[in-house]
């Protein structure tokens, strides 16, 4: 699962916030596009993040336990793909208290969803969606980033509960979360947290394979990589979806210290809960 969300990310960080027509006359799915290609950007840091917090505090969670995972993460392998306001913040942030305590954490945008593709895997729902609570509240204590949040990790513990057909997923997030979204997203997707919550839920929709579930991400345009790793990532928990995506995904991913096969056995790890 992890890979899947790093592979998308990766490829979809080729397009973010590019023009249309870059996006027509590169987007082939041959090859990775981004400077550092093959490499995966925050989403997946902080989706790493989450499911090391899964694996290790079993526990409650709270604030100060959310910021320790997320300096750790950060620390041990910074990337500047985190906004640049962010990126400052954690190089110049050492403890989980100053983090929590000098954090601007009203934020509506989308940083709560795209690393709440792993809370699916909490088996008790009414545990899962407090921790999709707490870890959204650490930098998006709003009701955007705090129900975003929550929707990304419902659709994947549908999936994993066989809770219903693919067609099924749209209609359980939004009675689950007593929100109105869409399926039906035609326009660029914004860095809003309930924006890129519509266009994940539009490309499930929309799709029958992985490769369609990225290819429809990236052709939306705008924040391509958090609406490509987040609805990969919940796609590849149902058998509906075709698992056929392109070779090159996984043999030019980066596989440093916490790369490719780092992933794979972070996700043994988790579905061994």
């Amino acid at each position: 699962m992890l890979l899947v969300i790093a592979m998308a990310d990766a490829y979809g960080a080729g397009f973010e916030f590019t023009e249309d027509e870059y996006i027509k006359e590169n987007h082939c799915l041959t090859k990775y596009h981004q400077a550092c290609a093959g490499c995966y950007t925050d989403d997946t840091q902080m989706s790493i993040a989450i499911a090391e917090l899964i694996i290790n505090e079993p526990g409650p969670w709270n604030e100060y336990l959310v910021a320790e995972y997320f300096l750790k993460a950060f620390k041990r392998d910074p990337r500047q793909s985190y906004s640049d306001g962010f990126y400052d913040f954690l190089v110049n942030t050492d403890t989980p208290a100053e983090f929590v305590e000098n954090i601007y954490a009203d934020s509506i945008r989308n940083g709560s969803a795209m690393r709440s593709v792993p809370l699916g895997l909490i088996k008790d729902k009414t545990e899962m969606l407090e921790k999709a609570r707490i870890q959204a509240s650490v930098t998006h204590n709003s009701h955007e980033g705090v129900v975003a949040s929550q929707a990304v990790a419902l659709a994947v513990y549908y999936f994993v509960n066989k809770l219903g057909k693919k067609e099924g997923v749209f209609d359980y997030v939004c009675q689950q979360t007593n929100e109105i979204f869409k399926n039906d997203k035609v326009t660029r997707t914004e860095c809003e947290a309930i924006d890129t919550t519509d266009a994940v839920l539009t490309v499930l929709s929309q799709s029958d394979s992985i490769t369609e579930v990225l290819d429809k991400s990236v052709n939306l345009g705008g924040d391509t990589d958090s609406v490509a790793s987040i609805a990969c990532g919940i796609a590849f928990f149902s058998d509906e979806y075709v698992k056929n995506l392109p070779d090159f995904l996984e043999r030019d991913i980066e596989n440093g210290a916490y790369g490719k096969d780092y992933l794979i056995k972070l996700s043994e790890q988790l579905s061994c809960l």
